[in-house]
């Protein structure tokens, strides 16, 4: 009996350690997508050489990139929203980034619109205490209701983006 027993733990033993060489595989993959999706937003990669790179590798590596890359559109990074169009197949992912490119024009006109009140709040304020002309330029960005204001304005347009990766990710069979 001890002998059978021991030859089941062994046996047990190669199973687990089979799985977890899966795991391994699967965790590597995810990585050399995040690291092709690092070096096309650092500027070192363009992102039709990250898409030809990431087709002959795992699923989960485009997904890992397509993350990481929503992770910086999320976060305003240049460069994102090229490299997910890069690295989107057609059919329904296409239509998926499509949606995203939609999201993203909206977010980045939403932050324009606070921005551009902001600006003409600040020209008013100078010229009602007498200071104006065409040197005058204000800053939205140093206006002390501007992270508040911003926020409460692009809370939607943040939704709706985060909503549209996701429906990215799902279409890319990533998700």
């Amino acid at each position: 009996m001890a002998e059978i027993k021991s030859a089941l733990e062994i046996a047990l033993e190669r199973a687990a350690a089979l799985g977890s060489g899966e795991d391994d595989s699967k965790r590597e993959a995810q990585e050399k997508g995040q690291a092709l999706a690092r070096q096309s937003l650092g500027g070192d990669l363009a992102p039709t050489d990250m898409a030809e790179q990431l087709a002959g590798l795992p699923t989960a590596s485009t997904g890992a990139a397509a993350r990481a890359l929503l992770e910086a559109l999320e976060q305003g990074r240049e460069g994102a929203l090229p490299g997910l169009e890069a690295i989107c197949p057609p059919g329904p992912a296409r239509e998926a980034c499509q949606g995203l490119t939609q999201a993203q024009a909206r977010r980045e006109q939403t932050r324009l619109e606070v921005e551009a009140e902001l600006a003409k709040e600040m020209a008013g304020e100078l010229a009602a205490k007498g200071i104006g002309g065409n040197a005058i330029r204000p800053n939205p960005l140093a206006h002390p209701e501007y992270e508040a204001r911003r926020g409460a304005a692009m809370a939607g347009a943040e939704a709706e983006l985060k909503a549209a990766g996701e429906r990215l990710v799902i279409a890319m069979g990533c998700g």
